[in-house]
């Protein structure tokens, strides 16, 4: 009876996240220990500077969990190297909940100073720069309520009759259940976690299982991680679990494959809600296609020589534990985003949680592409419920800066960080122009800030410096600014012409008076196929004419393939008193299309465009330099075999010296 009541509720849940990110929800629990960790640290500068002396090269947590309860005892090693000139300090932070037992500093017992959470310990000479130092921090107690890290995480077999420990430590409470330095930048080389449990538990965490020992009546799980880990993404998931084994197989990774392993409530297995319609074995299932796109789209799966799997825990959502998420049930798309953060959260971290936008919003882009090109029946409801999302209040910038960043209902909001970010994402996409330039972007972004933290900055940069358009304007707009615009829109179709008019309003005009943006127009037509125009809204009212249209126009839609956040004042329809009066700026569009091949190549280039006439084309290398220019024909040869390898770009650009289009072109 308890777990058909609990599956019920689980359903009527799952409903309200459609209007919240799961992800978001459980993530935003943390503010009143936020909070608390903001207070209790704000007078401890002179201590917290002390962890900006050293780099953590390698951490092992040797503890003893229960599902039962939220007691934890043990020790955790850390290995450390001095980065400052000398450090005469040792610092790290463990929640005064927790007794501590003794600590040794390179094998010798030592005494400490400890105020609140924060722990100090001063070695006898100090620390030279780049010399390593071990410290063992030996403790016992019982983890606090708030955060869910231990304390908030457990649950006495409310949901499913399964007893559960979970560990659950963004933004900043992993200090609640075992010693540690809480520095973003500072990025763990290899990290090792050994669990002493009951024999009848399983216990989830990062990287692959590498021995099981029987202790008595007990087990310790050993889970040994060699991959650069981030403070918060060390997990711990203890319950009476069964697992299930399956095998995702990409198309780089040849005869090999990726493990992916879920531990599942005992319970719940083999049950109708396991094996049953629309069953989570099936979504567990249904994650080997996800994995295989992200391996194609981003690049190969970081940990692929470790495994990915799931750990389940009684809670709203997902966290994505490095190598192994934890989650409280599994939907397709919550599995997708929690998947997404593998690559966007954990092998690339935020390099501050301002920056959150380098996790979540591309973990909800990362559900966008999933239902394009996995479940393309969910692409158009998946893209419109996050623009519509965004566009529920009038206003709300995704940036965010000073006290914000110690408050996890901001840090983590639904709508600006999740769906606001993924939509602007989207949006970056149409800009771009290119999805062969946009994808290498992306694998390319990866694999440059892979085992490490970036910015929203370092993205900007990433970007202009790969596809040579400078996104200031854009993220000014979208990121930094506020609200979306709406567009009023008319047309009229005078001979073989259509005129049309667009008047552009925003939802917050004292940040983003007008979105400069493209934008694509669909022309339907009686006896002709419909035609998709791209323009440039610069101005507030715009005006577009687009010449030799056959067939009579029966309509036109706005933003058709829907790549921007924005509201339509009323369907566009058409006044017959429109013209082109003087005063307004008119942008006549040539309704080409453009093809270069091959490319990359070893210099010889064709490109080919229908609409061509009096348009200009220039070659320049990455300086900027004019390598070559001509007038388009409607197929053109460029020959740059006698030209180092490297990037350059095409540009096209009408009489009128309008650019209409960019192209990078690479020699190889």
């Amino acid at each position: 009876m308890k777990i058909i009541f609990t599956f019920i509720l689980l359903i009527f849940t799952t409903g309200l996240f459609a209007q919240q990110h799961a992800c978001a929800l459980v993530k935003q629990r943390h503010m009143q220990s936020l909070m608390e960790h903001e207070k209790r640290t704000s007078n401890l500068s002179s201590l917290t500077s002390h962890e900006l002396k050293y780099d953590v090269k390698f951490v092992h947590l040797m503890l003893n969990l229960e599902r039962t309860n939220k007691d934890i005892q043990g020790g955790v090693k850390t290995v450390a190297t001095v980065t400052a000139s000398a450090m005469d300090t040792f610092m790290c932070l463990l929640h005064q909940n927790h007794t501590i037992d003794s600590i040794r500093f390179n094998g010798t017992l030592m005494g400490f100073v400890r105020k609140d959470s924060a722990i100090k310990v001063t070695p006898a000479t100090p620390i030279p720069n780049g010399q390593s130092f071990t410290v063992s921090v030996y403790y016992h107690g019982t983890a606090p309520v708030g955060g869910s890290a231990i304390g908030s995480g457990f649950d006495n077999g409310t949901d499913w009759g399964n007893q559960a420990t979970w560990s659950l430590s963004e933004a900043i409470v992993a200090y609640h259940w075992w010693p540690c330095k809480q520095i973003l930048t500072d990025k763990i080389d290899s990290s090792w976690v050994f669990i002493t449990t009951d024999s009848t538990n399983k216990v989830g965490s990062n990287g692959l299982l590498s021995n099981v020992v029987v202790v008595g009546n007990q087990k310790r799980y050993e889970w040994k991680n060699n991959h650069m880990i981030n403070y918060y993404l060390i997990s711990v998931a203890v319950s009476d679990y069964e697992e299930y084994k399956l095998y995702a197989k990409p198309q780089y990774l040849g005869n090999d494959s990726i493990l992916i392993q879920n531990y599942v409530y005992n319970n719940m297995y083999n049950s109708q809600y396991w094996l049953g319609p629309g069953n989570f074995k099936a979504l567990i299932d249904s994650i080997v296609p996800v994995i295989n796109f992200y391996c194609k789209t981003y690049g190969m799966y970081p940990f692929y020589k470790q495994k990915y799997g799931h750990s389940m825990a009684p809670f709203g959502g997902g966290m994505e534990h490095q190598t192994m998420t934890t989650l409280g049930y599994f939907d397709y798309y919550v599995d997708a985003h929690e998947l997404g953060h593998q690559w966007w959260g954990d092998n690339v971290t935020c390099k501050s949680w301002g920056d959150i936008f380098m996790n979540e919003s591309f973990a909800v882009y990362s559900e966008i592409l999933t239902s394009q090109y996995v479940d393309p029946a969910s692409f158009t409801s998946k893209v419109i419920g996050a623009q519509s999302s965004a566009m529920s209040q009038l206003g709300g910038s995704i940036y965010f800066t000073g006290s914000d960043t110690l408050n996890s209902t901001r840090i983590f909001d639904s709508r600006l960080t999740y769906d606001k970010g993924g939509a602007v994402i989207h949006t970056l996409r149409f800009v771009t122009n290119n999805d062969s330039l946009w994808f290498q972007t992306l694998r390319g972004f990866q694999t440059l800030h892979k085992n490490s933290t970036a910015s929203v900055i370092d993205f900007m940069n990433y970007y202009h410096a790969q596809t040579s358009i400078d996104p200031t304007q854009f993220f000014n707009q979208w990121y930094y600014g506020e609200g979306y615009p709406t567009f009023n829109v008319t047309w009229n179709f005078i001979g073989n012409t259509a005129i049309i008019k667009s008047i552009q309003t925003t939802s917050t005009p004292s940040s983003v008076p007008v979105f400069i943006t493209p934008i694509e127009y669909k022309i339907k037509r009686v006896n002709a196929a419909d035609t998709v125009i791209r323009v440039m809204h610069t101005n507030s009212t715009e005006m577009y004419t687009i010449p030799a249209l056959s067939g009579s126009i029966t309509s036109i839609v706005i933003d058709p393939n829907n790549w921007l956040i924005n509201r339509i004042y009323g369907p566009p329809y058409q006044d017959t008193t429109l013209t082109l009066p003087a005063g307004i700026i008119v942008n006549k569009i040539n309704n080409y299309q453009l093809v270069i091949s091959p490319n990359p190549s070893n210099g010889i280039f064709n490109f080919k465009m229908n609409n061509y006439f009096q348009n200009n084309y220039s070659l320049t290398d990455i300086s900027g330099k004019i390598i070559l220019k001509g007038t388009c024909l409607e197929s053109n040869n460029i020959d740059i075999s006698d030209k180092a390898n490297g990037i350059y770009m095409l540009q096209i650009k009408d009489k009128q010296n309008k650019l209409l289009d960019t192209r990078k072109l690479i020699k190889e």
